[in-house]
């Protein structure tokens, strides 16, 4: 099993509730699936480019949706006092590139 709390992209902030929650996203909903983190990605930069109308899912985890403002996440449970948030594509499209980098490089 690898150790999740090791794995973070450049410009994660640990006191940022929306990096924390982003972590947990790939944990529990894109997990160990580097092919995952890469639809995921795409789908976003289509939704970015206007090629898509709107992007949404849910995980074991979460929902999210992508809005104007940015990546929304909520849990699907209550009591998760980090969500709901609103992270900025920027840091969601590099931690969905490095989530897949490390997954791909863990495997290999």
């Amino acid at each position: 099993m690898m150790s999740t709390e090791l794995f973070t992209w450049p410009g994660y902030d640990d006191t940022d509730p929306g990096h924390r929650t982003l972590q947990g996203f790939l944990v529990m909903d894109v997990q160990y699936a580097p092919e995952r983190a890469e639809e995921i990605l795409a789908d976003i930069q289509a939704y970015r480019n206007g090629e898509k109308e709107d992007f949404d899912g849910s995980g074991n985890g979460y929902e999210f949706e992508c809005l104007p403002e940015g990546f929304f996440i909520d849990s699907l449970y209550e009591g998760d006092e980090l969500t709901p948030v609103t992270v900025d594509y920027q840091t969601v499209e590099t931690a969905l590139s490095e989530w897949g980098r490390y997954c791909r490089a863990k495997v290999n």
